[in-house]
């Protein structure tokens, strides 16, 4: 019998490994294909397969590189992966070690965007109701950009035209590049710890969509949401929108127009002011002529008012005097008459009275004391005529 060598299954399975990982084509390839029985698993490692209408092939990415993603991958979606061919010994299955995976058709970017707007937006980032109201007069300014950028100057130039009295605070940041959001992230806390501004204006320039992608991170769209001073984002021209346009409190289409909404003109203001002056000094005068008018009407009804009074309360005067006059003791008295007392109680009638009684007979100019010597209680009326 013809002699034979025998190997373990490790040792083939390491044979083919090394053949694999020897082969420089296979040491690094794009494979383009699409996701099946995606796994992110617990560990930060991501286990999914790679097919295409023909084959399949299993893929993993490692917590390392799987972090790097700005987009989340999931099934069903087509993808461009960059790694390496192997084979894992203790199943014997080849598979890709994925460094690199970005979105295939879409471009990654456009997607990470697209999903990271419709995460903050359930979680409620995006509701005006959050937002707080930018104040209309401002005194300090902090303004988070680049400092030698172009959109530094124009926000500078726009509000010392509109108010030179308003204290602008520069805060530089990059606004570019991998590092970009944590600068920025720290620049809105240092302006919310020591600044003591009123707004905050972030942004910069114009720039392709690699250039903006800055403010499309994760991590800045929430410290803008955590200010504590209200934050105007001008990010880019007036087509560009980024993550930051929609969590901060107010969204401006360019630089230029965030100066002009975070701090209020200055002449406009005096003009206005001195237009409400003359409008309320006009109105004031006016109200003054209507309320005169109204006053003299009143005082002039009031006169009349008066006078028909004492016209009335004189004749009423005038009727009460004649009535007392007439029921007055003097007017009888003129007449021929007297009073008589007895003890300074008029006498009303003789009935009252006895023989030897002394009684008081008054005349308008003077009295008389008298002793009644004699009573006759059957006078008639008759007898007094």
């Amino acid at each position: 019998m013809k002699s034979r060598t025998i190997f373990s299954v490790a040792q083939v399975n390491r044979y083919v490994k090394k053949t694999l990982e020897a082969d420089a084509l296979l040491a690094g390839l794009f494979v383009e294909g699409e996701l099946s029985n995606f796994n992110a698993h617990s560990s930060g490692h991501l286990y999914f397969t790679l097919k295409d209408e023909a084959a399949a092939i299993s893929g993993v990415m490692f917590k390392g590189s799987a972090m790097e993603l700005s987009f989340a991958p999931k099934s069903g979606m087509k993808v461009i992966v960059f790694g390496r061919l192997s084979l894992y010994e203790k199943t014997g299955q080849y598979q890709l070690y994925v460094e690199y995976m970005e979105p295939a058709g879409i471009g990654g970017l456009q997607l990470a965007f697209s999903q990271l707007k419709e995460k903050l937006e359930a979680e409620g980032l995006f509701a005006h109701e959050r937002k707080r109201k930018i104040p209309p007069f401002a005194k300090t300014v902090a303004v988070i950009t680049s400092p030698t950028g172009a959109a530094v100057r124009d926000i500078i130039r726009i509000i010392r035209e509109r108010n030179r009295a308003v204290k602008i605070i520069i805060s530089p940041a990059m606004v570019q590049g991998d590092s970009a959001p944590q600068d920025l992230i720290r620049a809105i806390r240092e302006v919310n710890d020591h600044a003591n501004a009123d707004v905050i204006i972030l942004g910069r320039g114009g720039g392709s969509a690699e250039d903006l992608s800055a403010f499309n991170d994760e991590a800045l769209a929430r410290a803008v949401a955590a200010s504590k001073i209200p934050i105007i984002s001008a990010v880019g021209h007036e087509t560009d929108f980024t993550i930051t346009d929609f969590v901060a409190d107010l969204r401006a289409p360019t630089p230029t127009a965030a100066a002009q909404s975070a701090v209020y003109d200055q002449q406009q203001l005096f003009d206005y002011l001195s237009g409400m002056q003359e409008e309320l000094s006009q109105t004031i005068q006016e109200k003054i002529h209507q309320h005169r008018n109204i006053l003299k009407t009143l005082l002039a009804n009031l006169s009349r008012t008066t006078n028909t009074r004492l016209v009335h309360e004189r004749q009423s005067l005038s009727h009460l005097e004649e009535l007392l006059e007439k029921i007055s003791p003097y007017t009888i008295f003129k007449r021929g008459f007297a009073l008589t007392q007895y003890e300074n109680t008029p006498i009303k009638s003789v009935k009252t009275l006895k023989k030897g009684q002394n009684i008081k007979i008054s005349y308008p100019d003077g009295h008389l004391l008298a002793e009644i010597i004699a009573i006759n209680k059957h006078c008639k009326k008759n007898d007094l005529i």
